[in-house]
């Protein structure tokens, strides 16, 4: 991905000011999605990687990224827009919103905590695709969030479910199949391991010892 601005006083001023060499051109080469990927029924995949690193670029690999997501109909409770009352019970407490008021409540008036999870409850499905994963909620509400809806995922037995985030704190509480990592720059292969308090992103060896059999780089 290559793009070029034109150089004017305004970007000889930072080239001037902070010693920042600039032709005009910036080149960024974005991660590709390994092959393997596509080969391996997987329930849960993370990317995971600071910003700038192209979680979004690389979201865009997947067949389903396009797919539309559902929205809901402010005319009624959040509760009234699953497809069973059994359904809404099922999803609602899967995603940690357990308060009956809210339920009762239409979309257009939660706090943005509340509707991240309602949301969540209403999109997770096979071939879904989630950016800016948690990065709206409180860090415990997002640890508690995973646990319970990766144990709804897998009990639905749900397939092909991506989220993507610059956090990585809720990886184990998630236990996710495949983890993309683009700060180390690979893929590990977590399916029946026990994550548990391992999975700190804090070196590639301790990484393989949390996650088991290590997949590949990602091509650069």
């Amino acid at each position: 991905m290559i793009s070029e601005v034109p150089i004017d006083e305004y970007v000889e001023m930072v080239d001037k000011n902070f010693d920042y060499d600039f032709t005009g051109k910036s080149e960024f080469y974005p991660y590709v999605l390994p092959n393997v990927i596509n080969n391996i029924d997987y329930g849960i995949l993370v990317i995971t990687g600071a910003s700038g690193k192209g979680k979004s670029t690389l979201l865009k690999s997947f067949d389903f990224y396009s797919r539309p997501k559902k929205q809901f109909d402010n005319t009624k409770a959040i509760v009234s827009n699953f497809n069973t009352p059994n359904d809404a019970s099922e999803r609602l407490s899967a995603v940690g919103l357990n308060s009956m008021p809210v339920w009762c409540r239409p979309r257009n008036v939660l706090s943005v905590g509340e509707g991240f999870r309602a949301d969540l409850a209403l999109n997770i499905d096979s071939n879904t695709v989630f950016d800016e994963f948690t990065s709206t909620i409180d860090r415990n509400v997002a640890k508690s969030t995973c646990n319970s809806i990766g144990r709804f995922i897998r009990d639905r037995h749900l397939h092909h479910v991506v989220f993507c985030s610059c956090h990585n704190d809720y990886i184990e509480y998630l236990k996710p199949d495949i983890v993309i990592d683009l700060d180390e720059e690979k893929v590990y292969d977590c399916r029946g391991a026990d994550l548990g308090k391992t999975l700190l992103f804090t070196s590639a060896n301790q990484m393989t010892r949390a996650c088991g059999e290590y997949l590949g780089d990602i091509i650069i």
